[in-house]
C-alpha cells in the first residue's frame, strides 16, 4: 500500500508531466534551484519576462491541482 508521501509525490509527477517542458524547467529551477528568471532564461533560451510566466502558471496549476489531494488528507476535527 502506498504511503501518504508516496501519493503526493505521485500526484506531483502527474502535474509535472501535464507541463510544457519549457514551463517544468522554468517551475523547478526557480522552486527547488532558486534560480532568478535572468539565470532561468540563460539556461532555457527565453525572455525572463517568458520565464516568469512559465512559473506563475506552473504554480497555479500546481496549487490548483494539489488543492484537493491537500482537503481529502486534512485532519478530521
Amino acid at each position: 500500500m502506498p504511503t501518504k508521501a508516496d501519493r503526493v509525490w505521485s500526484e506531483f509527477m502527474v502535474v509535472l508531466d501535464a507541463m510544457a517542458p519549457d514551463t517544468r524547467a522554468a517551475y523547478l529551477l526557480h522552486e527547488v534551484f532558486e534560480a532568478s528568471y535572468e539565470e532561468i532564461a540563460w539556461l532555457i533560451g527565453e525572455p525572463a519576462d517568458l520565464c516568469r510566466a512559465h512559473v506563475e502558471c506552473a504554480r497555479e496549476h500546481a496549487l490548483a491541482h494539489m488543492q484537493p489531494l491537500t482537503e481529502k488528507e486534512a485532519p478530521s476535527k
